[in-house]
């Protein structure tokens, strides 16, 4: 008993050919996002510095007072500008295909150099003045003392903001305060000291305050920022061109095959389908069709009747062969006795051979015969190929029976 063996459920090409594209944009297009989104990421981060930067850039505009008393808050300013650039560092050391940070990362530095060196001089200015408000709090506070205290404030603050006060001016009048204050008590007159000794020391690095101010002022961060804004800009829209570019590909590669697959298909539906002018000639036997040939040519009612008698054969085909041959014998001889006694309209009659060049089967003369009924010819042509289908072995199978 023969077993059927089931084949293996391949994959169908053009659902490969679709998978094949679908990854091909896929995957690059994922990767693409991934690093635009990795340049949203980094854009973020430069214009949140800038920002800060130009907080701090603009706080120098203040009034020095006023700069005095947020001297905290621009400490803490500066701090987060700080966190901000080793942000910017680490992201840049991590990542792949960046613009180049370096340039930045140096100005910033400069720049943090330059306001830590500008927030202790602030913060000097804070201290003496708080210590001045401290003394001035003290209830034991000597009368001489605080005579003292105004006149070194006046100096001071003069000294400090007032462009017409000299240096030397401002030095003969600590020298005045220090011979008064040699008056006072101890207490007080360490005080008096410890104040001009820090308003000396302040006045010394407040002369490099306003070259500070014009270092960070003119520091170059900014044009930085703004020159890796527009570059980080441009790659985006470069991400931008290229992804549509793939997927313009893809679409036009899914197009192409498309196009390919309907022209292949509408080619293969041409090579399958018949041609009209194309006739089927059906192979018998040279026997079979010099009968046919005989019977079907000259009147349409033998034609009926040999179709009629040809019906009821194969129901006797399978079970009894010997009569069914000896059935189909005699039919032979009676459809020879009918044409020998039918008028020919013309002496000679055409007997098909192997070497005429006239088929065994003309079908025209058959659908004259039959005035012209194309399906009484195809179905008279069937009838005979399903009777005389399979004379050959019946024959060779009744002659070996015959010489046994």
């Amino acid at each position: 008993m023969e077993q059927s063996v089931a084949k293996p459920t391949r994959f169908n090409k053009p659902a490969t050919f679709l998978v094949v594209i679908l990854v091909l944009w896929l995957l690059p297009s994922l990767a693409l996002l991934n690093l635009s989104r990795s340049y949203t990421n980094s854009l973020a981060q430069i214009e949140e510095l800038g920002i800060r930067v130009n907080e701090l850039r603009q706080s120098l505009y203040f009034s020095e007072p006023l700069r005095v008393s947020r001297i905290n808050e621009l400490a803490l300013d500066a701090q987060l500008v700080y966190s901000i650039r080793l942000q910017i560092e680490s992201d840049f050391q991590n990542a792949l295909f960046r613009p180049d940070v370096n340039q930045l990362l140096y100005v910033a530095d400069q720049f943090l150099d330059k306001f830590d060196e500008f927030i202790p001089i602030e913060s000097q200015v804070q201290e003496i003045v708080d210590n001045i408000k401290l003394l001035r709090a003290d209830k034991q506070l000597s009368p001489k003392l605080k005579p003292l205290l105004n006149e070194f404030g006046v100096v001071v603050f003069e000294a400090m903001y007032s462009d017409s006060q000299s240096s030397s001016a401002t030095y003969r009048a600590f020298d005045s305060i220090l011979e008064k204050s040699y008056k006072l008590k101890t207490p007080e007159q360490d005080a008096i000291q410890q104040l001009l000794a820090d308003a000396s020391a302040l006045l010394v690095d407040y002369a490099q305050l306003n070259f500070l101010v014009d270092k960070i002022k003119q520091n170059s961060v900014n044009k930085q920022i703004i020159k890796l804004e527009s570059e980080y800009h441009e790659r985006q829209f470069n991400l931008l061109v290229a992804m549509l570019g793939l997927s313009l590909a893809a679409m036009v590669a899914l197009i192409v095959w498309s196009a390919r697959k309907a022209s292949s298909q509408f080619s293969a539906d041409q090579n399958t389908s018949p041609e009209p002018s194309e006739e089927k000639v059906v192979q018998f036997s040279d026997k079979d069709a010099e009968l046919f040939s005989e019977s079907s040519g000259d009147s349409s009612p033998l034609a009926t009747e040999q179709h009629e008698t040809k019906q009821e054969v194969p129901e006797t085909v399978v079970n009894e062969p010997s009569d069914y041959l000896q059935q189909q014998q005699q039919q032979n001889m009676n459809i020879e006795n009918q044409l020998n006694t039918i008028e020919t309209p013309t002496a000679e009659r055409h007997v098909a051979s192997v070497t005429d060049s006239k088929p065994a089967i003309d079908i025209e003369e058959m659908l004259e015969t039959l005035d012209g009924d194309a399906e009484s010819v195809e179905l008279l042509l069937g009838v005979f190929v399903q009777d005389h289908a399979d004379d050959y072995e019946k024959f060779k199978a009744l002659l070996i029976k015959d010489e046994t």
